[in-house]
């Protein structure tokens, strides 16, 4: 088969569409004709070779993808060829103690897809039939590639680790990436006053279209000062945060007492200031989100195909230009999803 391949790490050129060995399926596997493949910002960091996990070369990256059973093995049961699916980005071996105790995030043999195992970015992708998410005729190939990801740790990160209620004040920063737009309609739902920030100012109106109740540039303002302005100086109730980096700190004190902070990333900066002191003074929580449940993934999905959550795709690329897609990707002046498509897939 084909696929957008690297050997070595480095920057996007290393991403090569070229012959690679047709995926190995077993009598519990389904092979995935991939129509459509998203692309995060977690794939740049792993063909950098900065990511800090370590890779079995060459890889193919894409954790989120989606497209028709091409193939199934002779224990598969529940789908067929000829149906429309798409997979969750992570999968667990079912069979141990954590998996037995709803624990399956626990599970020490969880795999990624485009990590642990070959992703999306190629002709086919081989699954087992546990990790296998069934979709309606009508639902959208391009959509479903698009969302699981962002909808999902949006959701885990709002619902589950920040808890937000209604009429809590939330802060989301740079708010025009793929999850940071879902984490601005997922607190929405719950109920609260979303603030939004956004690198370049003609980014808000879009911003404000996905629901958020006021936005700024961080770059014309200061943070801390207009956070303040907004919440007459009480503070926001949580921090849902994507980025990291040098505002992380204004970002932290914009906090009310017990005040918690939620972090999937750190695209501006991984290594930040912390002043240990003001975080017990004031009680602040500061939450790493790791993965999503199966029940929250399904339930992220569900809300997106139905249009609940609106993930905007800012672009589609020929899945031999992934390349070009990483580098877009990096410049970081969309508004929404990039998504790798096979030519002429729907």
């Amino acid at each position: 088969m084909l696929a957008a391949c690297f050997d070595r790490y480095g920057p996007p050129e290393v991403l090569e569409w070229r012959d690679v060995p047709d995926p190995e399926t077993g009598p519990g596997d389904v092979l995935i004709d991939v129509r459509a493949c998203g692309v995060n910002h977690s794939d740049l960091n792993s063909r950098a070779g900065t990511s800090r996990w370590t890779f079995p070369l060459p890889m193919v990256l894409g954790c989120e993808l989606a497209g028709v059973v091409a193939a199934v093995g002779e224990d598969v049961r529940n789908v067929a060829v000829g149906d429309r699916v798409t997979a969750y980005q992570q999968y667990a071996c079912g069979r141990c103690e954590r998996c037995a105790s709803w624990r399956q995030d626990l599970c020490p043999e969880l795999t990624v897809i485009g990590t642990d195992t070959w992703g999306g970015y190629a002709e086919y992708a081989r699954v087992p039939e546990r990790a296998v998410l069934p979709l309606r005729p009508q639902d959208d190939l391009v959509l479903a590639a698009a969302a699981q990801c962002a909808v999902s740790t949006a959701w885990h990160m709002t619902i589950t680790l920040a808890a937000i209620r209604p009429d809590e004040v939330v802060f989301v920063p740079s708010a025009s990436g793929g999850i940071a737009s879902a984490l601005v309609q997922c607190a929405k739902l719950a109920g609260a006053r979303v603030i939004a920030s956004v690198g370049d100012s003609s980014k808000a109106g879009a911003i404000e279209r996905l629901g958020a109740d006021e936005v700024f540039s961080y770059r014309d303002v200061d943070v801390s000062e207009r956070l303040g302005e907004l919440t007459d100086g009480a503070g926001v109730d949580a921090v849902l945060d994507t980025v990291g980096g040098e505002l992380f700190e204004a970002h932290l004190g914009a906090l009310r007492r017990d005040g918690r902070l939620v972090t999937c990333g750190a695209h501006a900066g991984e290594h930040v200031t912390l002043d240990i002191v003001r975080l017990f003074q004031h009680g602040w929580r500061i939450l790493g989100f790791r993965v999503a449940t199966p029940d929250e993934i399904r339930t992220s999905l569900r809300l997106a195909l139905d249009g609940l959550i609106d993930i905007p795709v800012a672009a589609t690329f020929p899945m031999e230009r992934a390349a070009d897609a990483h580098e877009q990707l990096a410049q970081r002046r969309h508004v929404g999803k990039l998504v790798l498509v096979r030519e002429g897939q729907k």
